[in-house]
């Protein structure tokens, strides 16, 4: 009676703490796909219109050249940065562990900083940062006797500011994943490399990366999925703009939803969209075998 009592109050005690996070979980995820899942088989406006019109939304978005068109600039958008988003991470966390810097907490602390930050006031700072006419960043230029640059006006500097913000806002989450990484190895293969005299280049690549496997994938695995789905970082920068030259697949979605009142073919652009996610992550644990291999 005893242990059945005992495996009671486990139980119930495991319960109560799940409790929370699957009501959560069910209310903003389980819930808004399910109607999500649903209303892509519908012409649904938004406000009167939610007749049942069956795969005709996929057959659409089969035949939409502008959907492929933003795919495409999705996925270059994606696999451009995404170096970027572990590379740079990995520098400062190795530089930032290191015991012949100092200030390392403080270091630590700037970099962190945006972090804390929305990613709508990310988009704005940097939007600040890199304004035509009274931004920092021209300013500068015009200091050195340069000509300000039109940040805004042209696509391919309007997806570096992008970049630069995506990366600036993100690097500080991964540096402490990375630090985390890198405070786990054993400290004695750090000691039978310099026994050895081992390089401080022959350490990093052949003691340091093959153990930080696990977290690079896991780095990669949530860079790629941030990436994929960039929303409120760009609404703050460019919104989209010049024209669609930063027009990525969530804000299509987005605007085939709110802006068209396109319910249901945005639902449906949704699931194609999710799917496809999910593909890519297969394709991710499959290549790096779950970090067992980077």
């Amino acid at each position: 009676m005893n242990k059945k009592k005992q495996a009671f109050c486990h139980t119930r005690a495991f319960w109560m703490f799940v409790a929370p996070a699957f009501i959560l979980f069910t209310i903003f995820f389980l819930v808004p796909l399910v109607l999500s899942i649903g209303l892509s088989f519908t012409n649904f406006d938004g406000w009167k219109k939610m007749d049942l019109i069956g795969l005709k939304n996929y057959i659409k978005i089969l035949k939409d050249i502008e959907f492929y068109k933003t795919m495409i600039r999705t996925f270059i958008y994606t696999a451009v940065n995404l170096p970027f988003k572990v590379i740079l991470p990995l520098l400062v966390a190795v530089l930032v562990t290191s015991k012949l810097l100092k200030g390392t907490t403080f270091i630590r602390t700037v970099v962190y900083i945006p972090v804390l930050l929305s990613a709508l006031v990310v988009g704005i700072t940097i939007n600040w940062m890199f304004g035509q006419e009274y931004g920092l960043i021209n300013f500068l230029i015009q200091n050195v006797g340069g000509t300000p640059l039109e940040w805004a006006l042209n696509s391919k500097l309007a997806t570096f500011v992008i970049s630069f913000a995506s990366n600036w806002a993100s690097i500080g989450y991964f540096m402490i994943l990375f630090i985390g990484g890198i405070n786990n190895i054993p400290r004695e293969l750090f000691e039978a490399a310099n026994v050895d005299g081992a390089s401080k280049v022959q350490v990093f690549f052949k003691i340091m990366l093959p153990m930080l496997s696990p977290t690079i994938f896991i780095v990669l695995l949530l860079s790629t999925v941030n990436l994929l789905k960039e929303y409120a970082l760009i609404q703050g920068i460019s919104l989209g703009g010049p024209g669609t030259s930063t027009t990525y697949i969530i804000q299509y979605m987005f605007d085939q939803g709110f802006n068209q009142s396109k319910y249901g073919y945005a639902s449906a652009v949704g699931v194609i969209v999710s799917f496809v996610f999910i593909i890519i992550t297969i394709i991710q644990f499959k290549f790096t075998k779950g970090g067992g291999e980077v």
